[in-house]
């Protein structure tokens, strides 16, 4: 037992800090905890197999493959639009606009990263173009697309719902109205950082002549693509699977035909950028199920039960002590990543103080999502700073007021467990 804790406290942090691959992290050390447990071999590769033979992870490359086409056929320019004009009034409205954005092409694409780049390639330009600072622009962009892992539909969340065993659907319902304070309350530290760097645009003067409402059902196919998917979900109609299968179908459609923007050449993009994707992300899926299960077998996540209990009787102190973790993790270890290592352990931990699986997994996803935003990882930073064409220390350091922002919903989301739970509850009385 002990040549085992020592693997898991040694070997596998070792691993991460001298660079190697997460996934390549993640095999070893189980394949090595496998061989001193006297596993036959094909437990390990078994297990490796088994990892990607799990169907609604089927919903995920084809979510990134939606919002990819979306990107490339059009169709985010006009949510773009939408937002510019509805907000154009307000000092400093870009910053807002690219947090709504953000937050719709979230509901979509339901990757953080692919969230900065679509959205960002329009807007950061743009930006800078009327005198925002770059930091500002970059650090917005990055911030926004942190709302990708917790707007429904969310890849994380498909994630924590297959390891936790916790539906699907009651997790994209419980994310929807944290997500949308978080947006909100985002926003307002754009527009309060805007003003303060003075940063004042509105709208183009040839665009601010096209009323709204025309603008409104000119973008209705880009619009109505959001409520097809979680309507879809939400109403039983279709499983999170069949719905990602559907926005595909609807966002080719409406690339090609009605937008006519979607070249063979950018559809090949789009699914070589959805194939890159989801197989960096199966492989790392694939070799954490050998990782959790050596570690369910050990009974470490009982012997960490076990430990909390003799420690503090307060469900509410865990769940902090467990996010200040998180936050430390989340500094070189990616969302997914952290959510599948840790969801196995942490889920019957706060299960036995009578933490609702359900409202830990929106707490898990608020908390990593922070990730996305502190170096020296920091995908969303990386992205962006290459869209503003400044150092990634600049972004860093612009960054810091909307992580204190994140780290307030995280707190928020804690306390308030009826914001996550609600929703669920009240979809499924209706059904």
């Amino acid at each position: 037992m002990s040549d085992i804790y020592l693997v898991l406290v040694v070997l596998f942090p070792l691993l991460l800090v001298v660079g190697i691959p997460i996934y390549v992290c993640l095999g070893i050390t189980g394949l090595a905890i496998s061989y001193l447990t006297r596993s036959p071999l094909d437990f390990a590769t078994q297990n490796i197999l088994n990892g990607l033979d799990n169907f609604p992870l089927l919903a995920i490359p084809a979510f990134i493959l939606a919002g990819n086409i979306m990107e490339r056929g059009g169709i985010t320019n006009d949510i773009i639009r939408i937002f510019r004009h509805l907000l154009g009034h307000i000092h400093g409205s870009l910053g807002i606009v690219t947090i709504f954005s953000c937050t719709f092409f979230a509901a979509i694409s339901g990757s953080g990263p692919g969230t900065v780049a679509a959205i960002g390639a329009i807007l950061i330009p743009a930006m800078i173009r009327y005198g925002y600072p770059p930091a500002y622009a970059a650090s917005v962009s990055a911030t926004g697309g942190t709302l990708g892992v917790m707007i429904p539909p969310s890849n994380p969340l498909i994630i924590y719902g297959i390891i936790a065993n916790v539906s699907i659907a009651d997790l994209f319902a419980a994310g929807m109205l944290p997500g949308l304070m978080t947006a909100a309350i985002l926003a307002l530290v754009a527009y309060l950082l805007a003003r303060r760097a003075g940063a004042v645009l509105t709208l183009d003067e040839e665009e601010a002549r096209e009323p709204v409402w025309r603008l409104i059902w000119q973008g209705k196919f880009a619009l109505f693509l959001p409520v097809l998917i979680l309507g879809g979900i939400y109403s039983g109609i279709f499983t999170p699977v069949e719905a990602s299968v559907c926005a595909v179908v609807y966002a080719l459609v409406v690339a090609a035909v009605v937008y006519r923007q979607l070249t063979w050449r950018a559809l090949m993009e789009a699914m070589n950028g959805a194939l890159r994707m989801s197989g960096a992300l199966m492989i790392i899926v694939a070799c954490s199920t050998l990782f959790a299960t050596v570690v369910t077998l050990e009974r470490i996540p009982q012997q960490l039960v076990e430990s909390f209990s003799g420690l503090t009787d307060s469900a509410l102190l865990v769940l902090f002590m467990i996010c200040a973790l998180l936050i430390v993790i989340g500094t070189f270890m990616e969302t997914i990543s952290a959510t599948i290592i840790l969801a196995p352990i942490l889920v019957p931990l706060v299960v036995s103080y009578g933490v609702d699986p359900v409202h830990f997994g929106i707490i898990l996803i608020v908390t990593i999502e922070i990730a996305f935003l502190t170096p020296p990882l920091g995908v969303n930073l990386f992205v962006a700073s290459q869209l503003a064409d400044i150092r990634f220390e600049r972004v860093a350091w612009a960054i810091l007021p909307f992580v204190f922002t994140l780290i307030l919903c995280m707190v928020i989301v804690i306390l308030v467990p009826a914001l996550s739970l609600t929703l669920p509850e009240f979809l499924r009385s209706i059904r």
